[in-house]
């Protein structure tokens, strides 16, 4: 009796797991069946398949006021997701401790036809590997179609680990794309 009752709770359980299984395949095949419908029928999405890549980057501090450089400029890569999420890293001599960066981009056609926004953040850390705060970037990028590069230019915040601003600044980068 025993045997049989724990054969049907673990087919149960098997079952449920199944199905939950095939319900997730089938909403991420519809997801993407409407993805690509929606990137073949609409110019918008084509326009954001234009930076979806790997890129190598070179940053430089600014000063917000004048545009002046304000530190040694630094290299980096920053991945376009498909979806609009992004994935970076710089090697900065202002934050050699950190953890990779993570955030959102989207296309911004308001401000020309190639141009996109993007939002990350990363935490800095202590050399022993305790975290600083939190360091927030925001960038507007225009696509250079005919030299296929990107410029960018914006401003980013550090919070200490209770959410207040400690240091701000700002920023250009011109990325290329890796090959």
């Amino acid at each position: 009796m025993k045997n049989t009752i724990a054969k049907t709770v673990g087919f149960a359980w098997l079952t449920l797991i199944l199905f939950i299984a095939a319900a997730q395949t089938s909403v991420m095949g519809q997801e993407e069946t409407g993805e690509a419908q929606q990137v073949s029928g609409s110019s918008q999405n084509q326009l954001l398949n234009r930076i979806i890549g790997v890129w190598e980057t070179t940053v430089t501090p600014r000063n917000c006021q004048t545009g002046e450089p304000a530190g040694p400029a630094f290299i980096g890569l920053i991945t376009f997701h498909k979806g609009g999420t992004l994935s970076e890293y710089g090697a900065n001599p202002a934050t050699p401790f950190r953890t990779p960066g993570h955030g959102v981009w989207q296309a911004a056609p308001w401000r020309g036809e190639d141009s996109y926004l993007m939002n990350f953040t990363f935490i800095p850390l202590t050399p022993a590997g305790a975290p600083v705060g939190r360091l927030k970037v925001t960038q507007t990028i225009e696509y250079q179609r005919y030299l296929d590069q990107l410029l960018s230019s914006g401003s980013f915040q550090l919070f200490n680990t209770s959410g207040v601003v400690i240091a701000s600044g700002c920023t250009s980068s011109i990325a290329i794309r890796f090959r």
